[in-house]
C-alpha cells in the first residue's frame, strides 16, 4: 500500500486522480485550499466542491492547505513521508492566466519549485508528477504533436507549464529526482465546476439558452474525458517506466467543435448556436499522440466524444456541477 499525496485532490481532476488510488487500497492524502476560480456572478450558487469526494471521502485524509506556504507543506510531507505525490493544484485556465499572471505564475511555478525544494531532501524515495498542459505546444506545427514535438506557448498559462517542465527537468538532472511530466488537452466531465468549453455548452442546452461557439466551429481540441485523464495521471504515478518521462495525457483524436455540438444537439433537440469571433490567445491545436503511454504504460482510452458527451449530459440533468 502506497502513501498519495495529491494537491488539488479535491478538484475536478484530481478528485478522479484520487478515486483511482482509493480504489487500489492506497493511502490517499488529498491536499487543497478549496479555491474556486470562476467569474464572478451575484446569481451563481457556489457549488460544494467536496460533492466531487462524497463516494469516498471517509478513505481519504482531507488536508486544507495552500502549496505556496512552504512551510506548512513541508511539515505536512515530513509527517506523511508520501510514496508518491501528484500535484495538480494551480489556476486552471488559460483565459485567467492572461488577467491573473501573478496569480498564474505563483500557483503554476512556485508551487512546484517548493515540491522540488522539500523532495530533494527526502531521505526517501517518492514520485513527483508535474501537471503540466498541452497549451505548452502553442500552436500545433505538426498533427497530431508528439511529445518530442516543438514548444513554443503564445499566452501565459502554457508558458507557466512549459517554464514548470523546465526547473523539473533540471532538478530531475541534478539531483536525480524521481519526477514525471503529463500534458492533458480538453478535459471535460462530471464535476467540471471551471466553466471549460464543454460544460458552457451543455449547461446552456439543458437551460433552453443558445450555445456561445467561438468562431465557425471548424477549431480542433483532442476532447479528454476525465476518466481517461484520470486513468493516464494514475499509470504516470506508478509505472516504473514512467520515471522522467514526460506523456501526452489525451484522447488522441482531435474533434471539432462542430463535432462536439451536433452530438449535443443529438441528445438535446433545439439546441440553438450563437457564433462570436476566435480569442487571439487560442493557438491552433489537433490530436496529440499517445502512442507512448500506450506503448509504455498500457494506457487505454475509452471514452470517444459520442460516449462521453451523452454520459455528461445525463450526469448534468441530476447534478449541479
Amino acid at each position: 500500500m502506497a502513501k498519495v499525496f495529491i494537491t488539488g485532490g479535491a478538484g475536478f481532476v484530481g478528485s478522479r486522480v484520487a478515486k483511482r488510488f482509493v480504489d487500489q487500497g492506497d493511502e490517499v492524502f488529498v491536499f487543497d485550499t478549496f479555491k474556486q476560480y470562476l467569474i464572478p456572478d451575484p446569481a451563481a450558487q457556489p457549488p460544494n466542491l467536496l460533492i466531487r469526494l462524497k463516494d469516498f471521502i471517509d478513505r481519504i485524509e482531507l488536508i486544507q492547505g495552500d502549496t505556496l506556504n512552504k512551510d506548512h507543506l513541508r511539515r505536512v510531507l515530513a509527517k506523511i513521508r508520501p510514496d508518491v505525490i501528484v500535484h495538480m493544484a494551480a489556476l486552471p485556465l488559460a483565459f485567467m492566466a492572461i488577467e491573473h499572471t501573478e496569480d498564474a505564475f505563483h500557483s503554476i511555478l512556485e508551487s512546484t519549485i517548493n515540491f522540488l525544494e522539500i523532495v530533494r531532501d527526502f531521505e526517501h524515495p517518492c514520485r513527483l508528477v508535474y501537471t503540466s498542459s498541452s497549451m505548452t505546444y502553442g500552436d500545433f506545427v505538426t498533427d497530431p504533436v508528439t511529445e518530442d514535438s516543438p514548444q513554443n506557448p503564445k499566452e501565459i498559462y502554457g508558458s507557466f507549464k512549459l517554464a514548470g517542465e523546465i526547473v523539473c527537468r533540471g532538478y530531475m538532472k541534478c539531483y536525480g529526482l524521481d519526477v514525471s511530466i503529463v500534458r492533458p488537452s480538453a478535459v471535460y466531465g462530471p464535476y467540471d465546476a471551471n466553466q471549460r468549453v464543454l460544460q458552457k455548452f451543455i449547461t446552456r442546452a439543458l437551460n433552453n439558452e443558445p450555445l456561445k461557439l467561438d468562431g465557425d466551429g471548424s477549431m480542433r481540441l483532442d476532447f479528454t474525458y476525465v476518466e481517461d485523464a484520470a486513468q493516464a495521471i494514475w499509470l504516470v504515478a506508478t509505472h516504473p517506466k514512467a520515471r522522467g518521462e514526460t506523456f501526452n495525457v489525451t484522447r488522441g483524436e482531435a474533434r471539432s467543435l462542430k463535432d462536439a455540438i451536433q452530438i449535443i444537439q443529438n441528445e438535446i433537440p433545439g439546441v440553438r448556436v450563437e457564433y462570436g469571433p476566435v480569442p487571439a490567445y487560442m493557438p491552433r491545436r489537433g490530436t496529440l499522440d499517445v502512442g507512448k503511454a500506450k506503448r509504455l504504460l498500457g494506457y487505454e482510452p475509452r471514452f470517444p466524444l459520442e460516449r462521453g458527451i451523452p454520459l455528461y449530459i445525463e450526469h448534468l440533468r441530476n447534478n449541479p456541477i
